[in-house]
């Protein structure tokens, strides 16, 4: 099996966090073969509306990019977004009645990793999480301890862009 990757834009409006969402499962679903378990689904779905609300919500420009990247072998897929803002995302401290604020919250605690990756005329926001039938570990994609034969596999933060903020 290999990887798989598609990128599509979408206008810059309310209605792209729906329409992206429904895209972005499509496709994961289409290349695992099978359809998602409920709780591969509502991760995939709160990452995916959490990424493109923040971008609709605070970018600037008229339309956004969404990148879904999955890995069926090692059960792992990454959902980016980019937009013309060179604006990061912050993590809120949201009070009890905040109506915003817990989006970087809700994909830290979803994600495997999550990052930000800076370029000249805005950012990719990504986050990758986990699918059904792998081993389920925090370390994501990109293991610290390289194979057994002692070769180093980059890390994400090897494979950053300079600027970049990755975080775990």
């Amino acid at each position: 099996m290999s990887v798989h990757r598609r990128w599509f834009s979408l206008p810059r409006e309310p209605a792209t966090v729906a329409a992206g969402r429904r895209r972005v499962r499509a496709l994961i679903t289409a290349w695992g073969g099978a359809p998602l378990d409920e709780d591969t689904q509502l991760t995939v779905d709160l990452v995916t509306s959490e990424l493109l609300g923040n971008a609709v919500r605070h970018a600037t420009g008229r339309a956004v990019t969404v990148g879904v990247h999955a890995d069926p072998l090692h059960h792992r897929a990454v959902i980016e977004v980019y937009d013309s803002s060179p604006a990061l995302p912050v993590a809120g401290r949201p009070d009890q009645d905040s109506e915003s604020g817990r989006g970087v919250l809700l994909i830290a605690e979803l994600a495997l990793a999550h990052g930000v990756i800076r370029k000249r005329s805005g950012k990719w926001v990504w986050a990758e999480i986990a699918l059904p039938g792998g081993r389920i570990a925090r370390q994501g994609w990109w293991p610290s301890q390289g194979p057994p034969d002692g070769t180093r596999q980059k890390t994400p933060a090897d494979r950053l862009a300079p600027g970049a903020v990755t975080c775990r």
